[in-house]
């Protein structure tokens, strides 16, 4: 859902002042027709998921992992609804003028609300948030209907279990999880978007340097960025883990690795939640957190090869690089415009009158942001998880006398053999030693991968915009640890991505500096 939350705000972003710059549905009339038919049309696709996971529960309790899988197409289903009514809403039709008209005229008392920075742009998302709510209203009855029946597997298995949170704390979660985690920053942005419009023509001329007000609006963002995880700690309700045993192999760990953090925190779900996240670019504001329900269901030593991923994208570094991607996809985007901006002035007779183009072009440069990230930024994401899986299997491995696969960590892999699978294989050079997995901590780790699959209801196969499978992620980490190759050749690649976007940071800053730096 973090995904689509982010398109919604850069579609409303991305619409010029005066409204978008192709044929419209004219008329107020078509404008809350489909504002109001984003909604409907929401609520009616997760009524109709929710009721055949429910019928079909009724009838076969059994039926619980494709009961997961119907519920997860359901939340595929919703943000499809909710992204394309949206964009025919701020695209097709005069809503984002309507809501711009309001704006100007209306007042609280004598004071106006066209005074208020980002209102315009929060406004035009409301039917998006009202279908996202109602949509997760309608859905609440299928959701309780799956987790259900996982609880009473638990129960018959005894083990450890919460009774399924009722309505208030499921929408409690949800939009503390779902909506506000990107709904708070993004509001930030667009709010100082607003604000730096408002004083660009000040900024232009104290600064002398015509893009100054877009370099004050990115610095903006980035103290956005850089605060944020302070703000979700309490967005997600969290408190300090307390001092035990668990604590003090997960502080040990971090010593071990020379992880540096702030804090480590329980993240209260209502124990529905098995899960574990990192936030912060650098210590002072640097969160480890793991879900209550990840501490209540599984053990000590799952816990700290989850946590061991955690560390993982500190050690390597993946937020640094996330923030990398920002920045070339914005470098990117720039730069093809700058591109047709230049074509406009060298064949003027192809393109559409200069305004016009410049309305097609803002429209346009948001879009590609969006297509960018969905598909770049998901790619890059899911090699860095595979990349932190392996430093949370490396950071449970056990000594010698705990191993208890043939694994080339240990010297104990047969004849060069890949274990348990009998094919022909490389044996790892001395330059390779340091970067073996064994076979035992993998195993522990694609264990407890499968277990908080298991007790999220999320189906093993079932894939993500950040994160492949559990079933992929489960057979790469084997293949890992069987396959010394295999690994080497996966790391130079992540190594090599890495590269690409140094190189590319480097390279379009300076072009961008070279084109625009007043000397």
């Amino acid at each position: 859902m973090y995904f689509i939350v982010f398109a919604a705000y850069v579609i409303v972003l991305s619409l010029p002042d005066g409204g978008p710059p192709w044929a419209t549905l004219q008329g107020s009339g078509w404008a809350w027709l489909i504002a109001i038919g984003q909604v409907i049309a929401t609520v009616l696709v997760a009524g109709v998921f929710s009721r055949l996971v429910k019928v079909k529960l009724e009838r076969e309790a059994a039926w619980l992992p494709a009961a997961q899988m119907r519920l997860g197409q359901a939340n595929t289903a919703i943000k499809f609804a909710l992204i394309i009514g949206l964009a025919a809403s701020v695209y097709l039709t005069q809503w984002g003028e309507i809501i711009r008209r309001w704006v100007e005229i209306a007042h609280v008392g004598s004071f106006p609300l066209k005074g208020i920075w980002g209102l315009d742009e929060l406004l035009m998302l409301v039917p998006f948030v009202a279908g996202l709510l109602l949509a997760w209203l309608v859905l609440y009855p299928a959701d309780r209907a799956v987790r259900q029946v996982a609880l009473e597997l638990r129960l018959l298995a005894s083990a450890p279990a919460r009774p399924v949170w009722r309505i208030v704390s499921y929408l409690n979660f949800m939009v503390r999880q779902h909506l506000l985690v990107i709904a708070i920053p993004m509001t930030l942005i667009v709010v100082a978007n607003d604000a730096v419009q408002a004083y660009s023509g000040r900024i232009r001329a104290w600064t002398g340097v015509v893009w100054s007000d877009q370099a004050v609006l990115v610095m903006v963002a980035g103290v956005v960025f850089f605060f944020a995880p302070v703000m979700l700690r309490y967005v997600w309700h969290t408190r300090v883990l307390p001092q035990g045993d668990l604590r003090r192999r997960l502080d040990e760990l971090c010593r071990r690795v020379r992880l540096r953090y702030r804090q480590i925190l329980i993240w209260e779900s209502d124990g529905m939640v098995v899960n574990a996240a990192v936030m912060g670019l650098l210590r002072p504001v640097r969160y480890i957190m793991l879900s209550d329900g990840l501490l209540e269901m599984m053990e000590d030593e799952k816990i700290e090869a989850v946590f061991g991923h955690e560390a993982g994208h500190v050690k390597h570094h993946h937020i640094t690089f996330y923030l990398l991607f920002a920045v070339v996809s914005m470098l990117l985007v720039g730069g093809i415009t700058e591109l047709v901006v230049w074509a406009m002035t060298q064949w003027p007779e192809y393109f559409p009158e200069r305004r016009l183009m410049y309305d097609y072009l803002q429209v346009g440069s948001m879009l590609l942001i969006v297509l960018v990230w969905a598909f770049g930024f998901g790619a890059v994401s899911r090699r860095f998880e595979w990349q932190a899986d392996l430093f949370g299997a490396r950071s449970v491995t056990p000594p010698a006398s705990g191993c208890r696969h043939p694994c080339f960590v240990h010297g104990t892999a047969l004849n060069g053999l890949h274990p348990e699978s009998g094919d022909a294989g490389t044996s790892p050079t001395s330059s390779d030693l340091d970067r073996l997995v064994c076979v035992t901590s993998a195993t522990l780790f694609a264990e407890a991968l499968a277990r908080i699959a298991a007790l999220n209801g999320i189906p093993v196969e079932a894939r993500s915009w950040r994160h492949s499978s559990i079933g992929n992620r489960v057979r790469l980490l084997r293949r890992f640890a069987h396959d010394p190759a295999a690994l080497a050749s996966f790391e130079r690649s992540v190594r090599i991505i890495k590269g690409i976007m140094l190189a590319c940071t480097v390279v379009g800053v300076s072009i961008a500096a070279w084109l625009y730096w007043p000397f």
